[in-house]
């Protein structure tokens, strides 16, 4: 063998030996390291709790698609982490100016290594909401070099954890785009406890979407729970009449549009309460910085 295809030989090996490496690390993190279906909880001790827009009885609810801050710029390509934190602090501002009792964000970034930015621990802070839930839709890369990124429920009460359930249409722990979680945790509201699920459900298969409604329907059961995030379903669509048919819920099952593309204006997001509760107000916050609007809702809690 000459000297020439010796070194090629190694070199092959070389490569192989690598990508050996990187796929093991991946399904490491993957398969091991990743929270998957376990909530994971942090209280900032440091955070002062901001005061609350609630009368006494009553319960602030803003429910927010962040849509990751756009830290994402497509293929390879990611905004500057300056960029994504002033994104980021503006939309914490938009919120902050609620004053809520409990947000719900959808498409946080808690971990991205091109920009890092703890997108859920900056809007725990900048709006005075130090007992957070965090629920991972996907966690993909390697120890120290990966992106993960779900649902998250932020409150001024302490939260308990439940669960981080696999939606209907899981895959792999590899697909990232439209691989669905609903993350579940529980508070104690006026005396007694309330599960809290936040959501961002099936954008493309509407019939999966409906699937995903009633098996959020069965989890809750009779629990008194406030369900609240991105549906991707419109008014009088399926997994929104699911919902409202129920009879478990109240809330605004219409609405004013919370989603803006192009010419699109679309209500996607909600949020509903136990059936007990009154709806005394929802509005949608005119903010363009996601393309989604932040909902607000304030209930009477019975």
């Amino acid at each position: 063998m000459t000297r020439i295809r010796r070194w090629a030989v190694r070199l092959v090996l070389a490569a192989g030996a690598l990508v050996l490496l990187v796929g093991g690390l991946v399904a490491l993190n993957g398969l091991v390291l990743a929270d998957r279906q376990a909530p994971r909880m942090r209280h900032y001790a440091d955070v002062a709790v901001t005061p609350s827009a609630s009368a006494p009885g009553e319960l602030t609810v803003v429910a927010y698609n962040v849509a990751k801050g756009f830290a994402h710029r497509g293929g390879l390509r990611f905004d500057s982490r300056t960029a994504v934190e002033a994104r980021v602090s503006k939309m914490a501002a938009v919120v902050r100016a609620e004053k809520p009792d409990l947000l719900f964000l959808s498409e946080a970034l808690t971990e991205l290594a091109p920009c890092p930015v703890d997108q859920v621990e900056r809007f725990a802070r900048e709006c005075g909401l130090p007992h957070v839930a965090t629920g991972e839709n996907y966690n993909l890369g390697v120890p120290g070099l990966r992106v993960v990124g779900g649902n998250a429920i932020l409150s001024r009460l302490p939260l308990t954890p439940v669960a981080n359930i696999d939606l209907a249409g899981r895959q792999p722990f590899w697909v990232t785009k439209n691989n669905r979680r609903a993350l579940f945790a529980s508070a104690e509201i006026g005396g007694k406890p309330v599960l809290l699920g936040a959501l961002h459900n099936d954008s493309f298969d509407m019939r999966n979407n409906a699937a995903q409604a009633r098996q959020l329907l069965e989890f809750i059961g009779d629990r008194s729970c406030v369900l609240a995030g991105d549906f991707n379903n419109r008014p009088g669509e399926e997994s929104i009449r699911l919902v409202r048919d129920s009879g478990r819920f109240s809330g605004a099952f219409d609405g004013p549009p919370t989603y803006f593309e192009g010419k699109r204006a679309e209500r996607l997001d909600y949020v509903f309460a136990p059936a007990a509760w009154e709806l005394l107000e929802s509005r949608v916050v005119p903010d363009d910085t996601s393309d989604h609007r932040p909902l607000v809702c304030r209930f009477r809690v019975r």
